[in-house]
């Protein structure tokens, strides 16, 4: 389902909180690589898989010493948000995975003591690793890119993407962002995203974490002109929304939190058989009582009350689990606000992330049908539904991966009886496993081992 991007209809509802990620092709080429190969099982993680992507020769060039030589790097950034690509790389390594790291051990006063990467300890193997690859002109030449991406996107952002009042004056911008001193959210760099000088977002990035992420928070997403976003979006290459936040402000608290609740009683936020969670919140004060109020209330009750609890500083309820990449929040906030004019009003806001589900990018422009179809309690707001849908995790058709599993489920549910076995009633290992393999065949293996292990025309490997 799409919208008229010209036209727009009056919406009920507005994005508050927004966050979309990227990348350059040639990064993006480095991650279907690394996927490959950690699927093949060529690698024990796809981290590692990745990291040998950025040290691996996937680029036309002449051969040299990415450690001793400081040979420049030329590159153009890519044009990605127009979606012509125009790039010229220049990338040299003679290393292969293994002997890059052995390699440089010697030249690291903290690891020259061990002889090979497998013998540093694990956590300080994986700062190790991180270094070495942060030296490769790969990685180098892959961050360059993503930066020349981000100024790109900041342009836009500035000329097409702000709102008319917003848009770029003759003397002044209106989005600009500040450098941190460090990364976030495992990126390597970040930085703050301002809207006239207010904080409105962040955006951090690295060819560690294989691209570019950029939220912007309530008042970032007002400052943006939300079909013209979505159209640049659409030209730009691997892109998607990881987080999306839809609010429903209620101004004259004709629909309160305790309906929401009730809602919730009802079924209202039930879409499958499977209840979601559900949090409430009461804020207040404490107010004291007389003695003739606690007088009474300890002979009726049997115990003495002191204080009464007024919830006047307002409820908040919370349905389903950030986890799971869905949740609905209702509060009030008029008193969280503490506003004069507007005491009454209500915000109901549904969260999205794109665990298990993708979100489409056409989310953006139908923010009404998207919360409407979330939640029957939801229904209200419009006649039209986009449904974002949550996605099955495809089982790994790998034979190995399921002993593995059936054996850890039955080291925890019958470890213990084993070892009864074995040590009090003194039974050998072999009569123990004829005890519980009596009357079955030697091909008598579990169905999901069996399925696993045959993959037409060629019979899968059991073992890694």
């Amino acid at each position: 389902m799409t919208q008229n991007a010209k036209n727009p209809a009056q919406k009920l509802t507005k994005i508050d909180y927004l966050t979309v990620v990227f990348s350059p092709n040639e990064v993006a080429r480095c991650r279907f690589d690394a996927k490959l190969a950690f699927g093949n099982g060529d690698f024990s993680s796809y981290k590692e898989a990745y990291n040998a992507m950025l040290c691996a020769e996937m680029f036309a060039n002449n051969p040299t010493d990415d450690f001793t030589n400081d040979t420049k790097t030329s590159l153009v950034a890519t044009d990605d948000l127009d979606v012509d690509v125009s790039e010229t790389v220049i990338f040299n390594s003679d290393y292969y995975y293994n002997e890059l790291f052995d390699s440089n051990l010697a030249g690291s006063s903290k690891y020259r003591q061990y002889n090979s990467i497998k013998e540093i300890p694990e956590d300080e193997r994986k700062h190790f690793l991180k270094n070495v690859v942060r030296k490769t002109k790969r990685y180098k030449a892959l961050t360059s890119l993503i930066e020349g991406d981000i100024s790109k996107f900041m342009h836009l952002l500035n000329t097409e993407v702000a709102t008319a009042a917003d848009r770029l004056t003759s003397d002044t911008l209106s989005w600009s962002y500040r450098d941190n001193s460090g990364g976030m959210f495992t990126y390597e760099k970040s930085a703050t995203l301002y809207r006239h000088d207010i904080n409105s977002g962040v955006i951090a990035w690295g060819a560690n974490n294989g691209g570019v992420m950029i939220s912007f928070s309530g008042t970032g997403c007002a400052g943006l002109d939300i079909p013209k976003l979505h159209a640049m979006l659409k030209k730009m290459p691997n892109v998607k929304i990881t987080r999306l936040d839809i609010a429903y402000d209620d101004y004259e608290g004709n629909r309160t939190v305790l309906d929401y609740f009730q809602n919730l009683e009802e079924g209202g936020f039930c879409k499958t058989n499977q209840a979601p969670s559900f949090s409430f919140i009461q804020t207040g004060e404490l107010k004291k009582l007389t003695d003739l109020q606690q007088a009474e209330f300890k002979k009726k009750h049997g115990w003495q009350k002191r204080y009464d609890c007024v919830a006047n500083g307002g409820n908040t309820l919370y349905v389903g689990s950030r986890k799971n990449g869905k949740m609905a929040r209702m509060y009030e906030k008029g008193k969280q606000m503490e506003s004069e004019s507007q005491p009454n009003w209500v915000r109901a806001e549904l969260e999205l992330r794109s665990i298990d589900r993708v979100i489409s990018l056409d989310a953006l422009l139908n923010t009404d049908a998207v919360f409407a179809a979330a939640y029957p309690a939801f229904a209200f707001i419009a006649v039209e539904r986009l449904e974002i849908r949550t996605t099955s995790r495809q089982r790994q058709n790998n034979g190995a991966l399921i002993a593995e599993r059936l054996e850890r489920y039955c080291v925890q549910s019958y470890g213990k009886y084993l070892n009864f076995l074995r040590h009090i009633k003194e039974l050998s290992d072999i009569e123990i496993i004829n005890r519980l393999t009596k009357g079955l065949n030697p091909w008598d293996i579990p169905d999901s081992i069996n399925k696993a292990c045959i993959t037409p025309p060629n019979q899968m490997e059991l073992t890694t």
